[in-house]
């Protein structure tokens, strides 16, 4: 069986901690855990748990710097499959260790795609057309481990792993991203960046959810409301990915001509 290992970035994670750790422990073999600084009892709590098996601690706002050496750490477990999350991350609930093996063992694909849908609250998920579009795009990765793996070393924003070659498959596993039901917790991640990208106010103030449209959360995957929804993402995704090959194309062709 393949082995499998998460890596989490985290600080202040109480809120959702406990949680985070009963959807992993079942999904995962191996959790490695860099805290950047947690004062809440975080770090206690994820130092306690049997599947954690590797703990450090560093100080500073630096995403890029913290992902490539927990990716480091990472590697050391000897992983077949990697996969990163943050702590107010968690898969729908009636996802198992199996369905990931099936994943894991097809030999044709190295990277895997899942999506992430931003909850208003504990019931609704944000419905707006711009935040469907963004759910669609499959934003959050599995990746076979290489060797050519990296994180860009970026201070903020810094985005999936990078340098994993061959054929990436989305899927229709989805993630509840619970991270902006709490203000407090916002305002807290808002300041950060705030301090960091100023000129960006206006994409902080999204992270807010004013004006949603809800959507109520449905568990049950085979539910024809939720088979409906990941269908017309799965179409939406696809009014993204024509621009994209029709650009490659022309590319290509002017770098032929030229």
């Amino acid at each position: 069986m393949a082995k499998l290992v998460v890596m989490l970035r985290v600080k202040d994670g109480i809120f959702f901690v406990d949680e985070w750790l009963a959807c992993f422990e079942k999904l995962v073999d191996e959790i490695v855990v860099l805290d950047n600084g947690s004062t809440d009892g975080t770090y206690e709590v994820l130092k306690a748990h049997p599947k954690v098996v590797d703990i450090i601690k560093k100080e500073g706002y630096k995403e890029g710097r913290d992902k490539n050496i927990l990716y480091e750490r990472l590697r050391r477990r000897n992983p077949d499959w990697c996969l990163w999350l943050d702590v107010d991350e968690l898969f729908e609930p009636q996802l198992t260790r199996q369905h990931f093996d099936k994943l894991m063992n097809n030999k044709f694909v190295n990277k895997y795609a899942f999506r992430r849908f931003h909850f208003i609250d504990r019931k609704y998920f944000a419905g707006s057309w711009f935040r469907l579009n963004y759910s669609s795009g499959h934003d959050r990765i599995m990746w076979r481990e290489s060797p050519s793996g990296y994180f860009q070393d970026l201070i903020i924003d810094s985005p999936n792993v990078k340098g994993i070659g061959g054929l990436k498959m989305g899927t229709n596993f989805r993630l509840k991203h619970l991270g902006y039901i709490n203000k407090e917790l916002v305002d807290k991640k808002a300041e950060i960046y705030r301090a960091i990208v100023p000129e960006k106010e206006e994409t902080l103030q999204t992270m807010y959810l004013r004006g949603e449209r809800k959507i109520e959360w449905i568990d049950d995957r085979n539910n024809i409301k939720v088979v409906m929804l990941n269908t017309f993402l799965s179409l939406l995704q696809l009014t993204h990915l024509f621009p994209k090959v029709k650009n490659k194309v022309f590319n290509y062709l002017n770098l032929r001509k030229a």
